[in-house]
């Protein structure tokens, strides 16, 4: 009977243990095959590859999840495969307590020795290589060196830290150049996990966090606002709207309300939406009234109905923030999918936008746009700039809209949530998709100018 007991309860802990690995090819082929059956753009995607391309990236990426150090790198390797599809919408967030340290995680860590005589050399460089200071330098210091690896270009290793099972070597952060000077890669949180991160290289700082060791921290540029109104003159109004998601639709129908008089007299409007990356249609709302003035056309999407995808939308309904009309349509949408699994379903009918009534006031509007204008943002200036009234002023915006919708799934064993797009708009079907380019403004606006000047400049002239 003690044998017995014992063999029972070692099949117990070999069970936990087993349920606690998780296997880095094993969780790659997962979200690949996850991707392939319920992500809204994968066909088009891997026609835009081609299929033996697809396939030979696949197998590149599986072959990383077969290196030594693939446990640690596991995360970085999935993130760095969903980047090939160029959708804004996919993205990966943590699940887990990044403050909670995870002991035995971190004493497998990759430990990268770096001697007294390259921490010399590299307090000389002048580059995006040196050593700096966390924002709170008695916290940590790093030592920021060029790696050119198939996964990385620079990496960020801990030279000395009071953070509570850190040591010297362990990489704090590890980017590959996205450009001149923003790098996407992982974060290492407090706990030792990655979490998918961009780190900017500035002059003498990286991202805000961290600066060159005996330089002053650059001080933060200011508050931000949710939703912000002000008057530039008599006759121009301005109002910010820094989201669209769900949590800001109370203040921004808090603001144009408590500005519907000035609406209704004043001539000239400018609608700053630079950095609002989106979130859900029905938040722009109470704008549109003010933006109409001739029936818009509008082609609308479809969405794909799998079980994974319905669940994602189900889910939505769990968010408190959302208004009892909307969870009603949300639920209308659910029902729909549930009829037709397996199917592309219309969630939004091609047609026009006829139901507003043209206002006297505001006569002339711009809207503020830039690179970081995305998806809901950039539905709603497919339907704006189709106004007499409107002028878009700026730069081409992110280009996050063909594909959209997003829902999320969880990994089957990792840590982390998956976000991907569950539609397709139709507007790809006529040639006429946004994500290569971005919108582009009727004028262009350059980036050290007072974008807010020359709006008010180009509507009082």
């Amino acid at each position: 009977m003690k044998r017995l007991l014992l063999f029972i309860a070692a099949i117990a802990i070999a069970g936990k243990v087993s349920a606690q690995t998780c296997n880095c090819e094993t969780e790659f082929t997962y979200i690949k095959n996850f991707m392939e059956q319920n992500y809204a753009g994968f066909k088009d995607k891997q026609a835009q590859m081609t299929k033996p391309k697809y396939d030979k990236l696949v197998a590149q990426y599986r072959a990383f999840t077969k290196l030594p150090n693939a446990p640690e790198k596991c995360l970085l390797i999935i993130n760095q495969f969903l980047a090939k599809f160029k959708d804004h919408h996919v993205a990966i967030r943590m699940n887990f307590d990044a403050a909670k340290l995870d002991s035995a995680y971190m004493a497998q860590r990759e430990i990268i020795p770096v001697s007294d005589e390259k921490i010399a050399e590299l307090r000389k460089s002048t580059g995006f290589e040196g050593i700096y200071d966390f924002h709170d330098a008695a916290k940590y210091k790093i030592a920021v060196m060029k790696d050119k690896t198939e996964l990385h270009d620079y990496i960020a290793v801990i030279v000395s830290s009071n953070l509570p099972g850190w040591k010297k070597g362990m990489i704090k952060w590890e980017g590959k150049m996205v450009s001149d000077s923003l790098a996407a890669g992982a974060l290492y949180m407090l706990n030792g996990k990655p979490k998918p991160e961009t780190f900017y290289f500035g002059k003498d700082a990286i991202w805000g966090d961290w600066h060159r060791e005996n330089t002053k921290p650059a001080r933060s540029s200011g508050k931000w606002e949710p939703v912000a109104s002000r008057k530039l003159s008599d006759k121009t109004l301005y109002l910010k709207i820094s989201s669209f998601e769900a949590y800001n639709a109370k203040n921004i129908d808090s603001v144009v309300k408590a500005n519907a008089e000035a609406l209704k007299t004043t001539p000239n409007l400018v609608l700053d939406l630079r950095d609002n990356g989106g979130g859900s249609d029905y938040t722009y709302g109470p704008l549109m009234q003010y933006v109409y003035t001739n029936p818009v056309k509008q082609t609308g999407a479809s969405l794909l109905s799998t079980d994974a995808n319905i669940k994602g939308w189900a889910a939505k309904l769990d968010d408190e923030e959302r208004s009892e009309e909307n969870k009603n349509s949300l639920r209308a949408t659910v029902k729909l999918l549930e009829a037709n699994k397996g199917k592309w379903v219309v969630n939004s009918p091609d047609g026009v936008i006829n139901n507003f009534t043209k206002l006297p006031y505001p006569q002339k509007i711009v809207i503020l746009v830039n690179k970081n204008v995305a998806s809901s943002t950039e539905q709603f200036l497919l339907f704006a700039r189709q106004s007499s009234k409107v002028t878009l002023m700026g730069e081409n915006t992110s280009g996050t809209l063909d594909y959209s919708n997003w829902v999320e799934a969880p990994f089957s064993c990792m840590p982390y949530i998956l976000r991907y797009s569950t539609s397709r708009s139709r507007r790809l079907d006529k040639g006429e998709g946004i994500d290569a380019t971005g919108i582009k403004p009727d004028k262009y606006l350059k980036p050290g100018e007072n974008w807010i000047q020359k709006a008010q400049e180009a509507l009082e002239r």
